[in-house]
């Protein structure tokens, strides 16, 4: 066939059925909605990094926001991203001395993937949140008056299939005897301050009841449901437009909280005779591990207007925790009289 190459009838057969396997193959990804051009895109998703300063002033904290955009048609996931997907993942580079806390999620939505899978995350860029706490100004002597700060964020975004890449930026300060402002940075974080939510600490107007009752087995709880109830206080404090609240549970290291609706609730306050509206939550907890904490338990409990989707007008998302009522004073887990307040 070729001049030089002898070939047997088992090596010619070989060479057919090995050209048919990859024609079958290729034609097999061709139909596969995109998933080939999906696999073979750079990148489908970039990183901007913005500060509320562009001078620090030592031992003055600032924030600081990391705006991960996932490419059209695309989506990143949220800190508890339930039936799969990894929030993004960002590793600071920080001088000495130099701290960080967070980062801080927006307000996530939920959403189905093929196969019929729940996750939590976000279709659109979302702006995580974080404070960079300078070293003092004995520490900041040996930095120099200018200052880079890399950045590298690994992230997931998935389409038809998931990615997973990182991006790389880095914040450039001046250090100053006192903070100046960075214009542009400060208004992208005033643009998004209203997406993040509150502790129920901080949700003013607003009362919480928290209930663990755990389920025995052989001695060791294993599973339990945990109830959330809250009410706001007063019926001047009512929204002009009917609100429904959707709960997305935290995520635990030791255990599965599943998804839970919110329904509606009247009950006494306290033991008391009076009577309030509000509403409740029961999330069901399996598979706990030896380390597992009631204190662990936490949930954002997010308002919306009725059908439609985004925050209420007066009223925020709030972080519920259970190691908030834990440390009240409250009689202990498994009493079903867990109690916390929101003021």
């Amino acid at each position: 066939m070729f001049p030089g190459i002898k070939l047997s009838l088992i090596e010619l057969s070989r060479i057919v059925c090995l050209l048919l396997l990859v024609i079958s193959s290729a034609s097999f990804l061709s139909g596969q909605d995109g998933i080939l051009d999906e696999l073979a895109a750079e990148d489908p998703c970039s990183v901007r990094l913005f500060s509320a300063v562009r001078t620090y002033q030592p031992g003055v904290s600032f924030e600081v926001g990391v705006l991960v955009e996932p490419d059209a048609g695309w989506h990143g996931y949220w800190h508890s991203a339930r039936d799969g997907g990894d929030a993004p993942e960002a590793i600071w580079d920080l001088p000495e001395g130099w701290k960080v806390s967070g980062p801080e999620f927006p307000v996530p939505e939920r959403m189905v993937e093929p196969g019929d899978l729940v996750s939590i995350g976000y279709k659109k860029p979302f702006l995580l949140r974080f404070r960079l706490h300078p070293a003092s100004s004995v520490e900041a002597e040996e930095i120099g008056t200018k200052l880079e700060i890399p950045l590298v964020v690994i992230w997931q975004v998935c389409k038809t299939t998931c990615i997973y890449g990182e991006s790389r930026a880095s914040l450039q300060l001046s250090r100053g005897d006192k903070p100046t402002v960075d214009k542009g940075g400060s208004a992208m974080l005033a643009r998004w301050k209203d997406r993040y939510p509150v502790e129920a600490s901080a949700a003013r107007g607003f009362r919480f009841q928290l209930s663990w009752f755990p389920d025995a087995h052989a001695g060791r709880v294993r599973s339990g449901t945990w109830v959330v109830r809250w009410y706001r206080e007063g019926s001047d404090r009512r929204p002009a437009v009917p609100v429904q609240w959707l709960a997305f549970p935290h995520g635990l290291e030791a255990g599965i909280v599943q998804e839970a609706e919110v329904r509606s609730w009247v009950g006494d306050s306290d033991g008391t005779a009076e009577v309030h509206r509000g509403w409740q939550v029961s999330f069901s907890v399996a598979d706990l591990g030896s380390g597992f904490q009631y204190g662990a338990l936490g949930a954002t409990l997010v308002p919306t207007p009725g059908k439609a989707k985004g925050p209420v007008p007066g009223m925020p998302a709030i972080i519920v925790r259970a190691v908030q009522a834990a440390r009240s004073g409250s009689p202990e887990p498994g009493s079903g009289n867990k109690k916390g307040s929101g003021r």
